[in-house]
């Protein structure tokens, strides 16, 4: 495994690890156990949002792309047809680089 990668997947737990504990501040919790790494280099996590109802909340997706270096935020629409929408994407490094100010 290169260092970048290992440096890349490094990154993507740190990142995934922020959001639970940032997610457990918030009604209701989050829990961590809907958190996949699989094959091809990806990574989902879910996480709710604390909207809608108590029964079924409302549901965030995020998809980290190892390979592409891509982070992938995706929600489900609140109209009728209730269909999985992308919410927000952006480049891993453009992330990084932003994050240390540059």
């Amino acid at each position: 495994m290169k260092l970048s990668h290992a440096i890349l997947t490094a990154s993507a737990v740190a990142i995934g690890a922020l959001a639970i504990v940032e997610a457990g501040r918030m009604q209701p919790p989050a829990f961590a156990d809907t958190a996949s790494l699989g094959a091809g280099g990806f990574t989902l996590i879910t996480s709710s949002t604390g909207q809608g109802p108590d029964e079924a909340p409302y549901e965030t997706l995020y998809v980290l792309d190892n390979r592409g270096e891509m982070l992938l935020v995706y929600g489900i629409d609140s109209g009728n047809n209730r269909r999985l929408a992308l919410r927000a994407g952006a480049s891993l490094p453009a992330l990084f680089r932003a994050a240390r100010g540059g």
